[in-house]
């Protein structure tokens, strides 16, 4: 039996972890960030240091600890299901819906006391967020278009630009948005930034001319400037 003070210091562990990985889905603007991802390794870890430790006062026959750490397994299912988006086609998501899967199992491992296995499995969970995404990126341009518009008004551009893919018979890969900091030019009267760029991830057929598209983009409302 582990004292109190070791299960505080777990789940400060737990929660530093989680930090780290919250704050990288929190860099692409995610909806599923920093607070999320601490929130459901302290859970994990809560959960397991209970599932452990917290029946030691009752006669319990045949007691498994996994009962309720399975439950946790299972359970995150709801909260990942929430980050998923589903929209004309393509979905986004899941790599923060795996990613809070992946953290529940590694707040359950801390729990347990399985401190390298836990942190270990944080810091491979890192390296393929932000280092795989790289070259998957990589690779996604070789085979996509990819064209990088700054604008004040994101939801116009999106629903316009869908306008004229179709009409031109062009397919939509993905999107991706994100904030864009530091731009003084682009501040509301509060000084927050409002310029947002969107990068728009194109299958384009042999005939398609690029320089059409850059020209139609620039014309929507609100679009500052288009960047291939």
């Amino acid at each position: 039996m582990i004292t109190e003070t070791e299960m505080v210091v777990r789940l400060l562990i737990a929660a530093a972890v989680g930090g780290a990985i919250g704050l990288e889905r929190e860099s692409k603007n995610q909806p599923a960030g920093l607070r999320t991802h601490i929130v459901v390794i302290l859970g994990a870890c809560l959960v397991m240091l209970i599932s452990k430790y917290g029946f030691t006062d009752i006669d319990i026959v045949n007691k498994d600890p996994a009962r309720l750490a399975a439950q946790v397994v299972s359970g995150i299912g709801f909260l990942g299901a929430g980050t998923i988006i589903v929209h004309r086609n393509m979905i986004r998501g899941l790599t923060t819906a795996a990613s809070l899967w992946t953290t529940a199992g590694i707040g359950l491992a801390i729990g347990s006391g399985m401190y390298v296995v836990g942190v270990g499995t944080a810091v491979v969970l890192l390296v393929v967020l932000i280092f795989v995404r790289k070259l998957e990126v990589m690779t996604v341009k070789k085979k996509y278009k990819v064209l990088k518009v700054f604008t004040v008004s994101p939801e116009t551009f999106i629903r316009e630009m869908e306008q004229i893919l179709g009409g031109n018979d062009i397919r939509l890969h993905e999107i991706k948005t994100q904030p864009v900091p530091k731009d003084p030019e682009e501040k509301d009267q509060e000084g927050k930034n409002v310029l947002t760029l969107v990068e728009v991830y194109l299958h384009l057929p042999v005939y398609a001319n690029v320089n059409f598209l850059l020209t139609e983009f620039s014309m929507v409302k609100g679009v500052r400037r288009v960047e291939t």
